[in-house]
């Protein structure tokens, strides 16, 4: 209560301290906004760890799917609340249960680049802080173009936030990949 006391607060510090004493959860790192993810990011909070998909409470196959022409390109709409320099890729599944968009937890060195299975699009995390330092910032929404595969039928889209800044470099070269990733992925029926 003295510091309370001492400073007089004006509403950007009162703002900015509500923001963060909001628990964790509360916060994600991104938002996919359209189309219509499995679980959304400001709900999904920490689930969005959860590898593939960043829902692991949702059932995939139960799931309403948007319907999109096969082989369309379609604009992906993504919120970026908590920014890391690094990347942000879009997958494609048709396996529900997204075995082949696991990612990898481990690269031989820093020099290997992160690879990704189906992937449609990688991009550059967009930053508006200087030098893109981690933090948060107010939420900033862009739009990103994907062309779809030319397959029918139910896929998973999956949009993955890289945080390169949360690489863990090992004493024998190694690169381990445990805090790097969230997830979110939105169910697509693609006809022809």
């Amino acid at each position: 209560m003295h510091f309370i006391k001492k400073f007089k607060f004006n509403s950007q510090i009162i703002a900015f301290l509500a923001l963060i004493a909001l628990p964790t959860s509360a916060l994600a790192h991104i938002d996919l906004l359209s189309p219509k993810p499995l679980l959304g990011g400001v709900e999904g909070g920490n689930a969005l760890k959860a590898s593939p998909f960043g829902a692991p409470e949702v059932d995939v196959a139960g799931a309403e799917a948007t319907v999109v022409k096969s082989g369309s390109v379609i604009e992906l709409e993504i919120s970026v609340f908590i920014y890391h320099p690094g990347d942000i890729v879009v997958l494609y599944t048709t396996d529900l249960s997204g075995a082949d968009v696991e990612p990898v937890y481990e690269v031989a060195s820093i020099d290997v680049e992160v690879p990704h299975n189906n992937l449609l699009a990688k991009i550059t995390t967009p930053c508006p802080l200087v030098e893109c330092k981690s933090g948060r910032a107010g939420a900033s929404v862009f739009k990103l173009s994907v062309q779809l595969p030319e397959i029918t039928g139910d896929v998973i889209l999956v949009v993955r936030q890289v945080m390169t800044d949360k690489l863990d470099i090992e004493d024998d070269g190694t690169v381990g990949l445990g805090r790097v990733y969230y997830h979110q992925a939105a169910k697509l029926h693609l006809v022809p």
